[in-house]
């Protein structure tokens, strides 16, 4: 663990503590999902994550006895095990499970098959990813207590695509400095929709065992996926 951490009044400890902010409570849901799938497949005991950032998603599933290995080109804000970019990044061994969340629109679209190819490469069974839907949408929670055993929750969630479909200035982020950091592409965007996506996994034979949202912050898309 960095030093800084230790100092709750140091800007490293401010940004590394941002994630509990009030306003953060439905993206934070997202990690209840990236943890969830490791820890409750009976067939994932080790763990190899992209992008890892803060390491939330490491803690998580190591306190339930998973072996995690963090890759992330960052270690100026972050501490990943290792640093390196998913294109450069070697390993001889496999992981059960291979992760990347919120990662792949950070590189350009036409990166993205090689960048699958080499998540499966390091993969003996499950790729799992997040990627951000550029769509609208409306969320509804029900929670219901009424007497000791009778409860009910669930979740209503609609989608739909942007009327106005949106296309992004590439030219512009190859001009930039911090080119990791721009969004080079979402699913929804005017020339990448959600088929055009399943058809890249299907071609590149990744099964998909499970696709949702994350009904508090649907902007994050999941995939589960199965190597065939």
């Amino acid at each position: 663990m960095n030093k800084n951490l230790n100092n709750k009044k140091s800007n490293w400890y401010k940004y590394y503590s941002n994630d509990f902010k009030v306003n953060r409570k439905p993206q934070f849901f997202s990690v209840f999902y990236q943890a969830r799938e490791a820890i409750l497949n009976p067939d994932i005991k080790t763990m190899l994550e992209f992008g890892t950032g803060r390491n939330l998603t490491k803690a998580i599933v190591e306190h339930y006895g998973i072996k995690h290995k963090s890759v992330d080109f960052d270690d100026k804000r972050f501490i990943p095990d290792e640093i390196s970019t998913i294109l450069d990044f070697k390993d001889e061994k496999k992981y059960d499970m291979v992760a990347a969340f919120q990662v792949l629109e950070h590189n350009p679209l036409e990166e993205l098959k090689d960048n699958l190819l080499k998540l499966k490469s390091f993969s003996k069974k499950y790729i799992y990813l997040s990627i951000p839907y550029y769509g609208r949408w409306l969320s509804f929670s029900i929670f219901l207590n009424l007497l000791p055993k009778i409860s009910y929750h669930d979740n209503l969630l609609i989608l739909w695509q942007r009327i106005f479909k949106k296309t992004r200035p590439i030219d512009e982020y190859k001009k930039r400095p911090d080119k990791y950091n721009a969004h080079w592409w979402e699913i929804g965007d005017s020339n990448f929709s959600k088929r055009d996506f399943q058809k890249l996994l299907e071609d590149i034979d990744l099964k998909i065992v499970k696709s949702f949202h994350n009904e508090f912050f649907p902007y994050h898309l999941f995939y589960l996926l199965k190597i065939k």
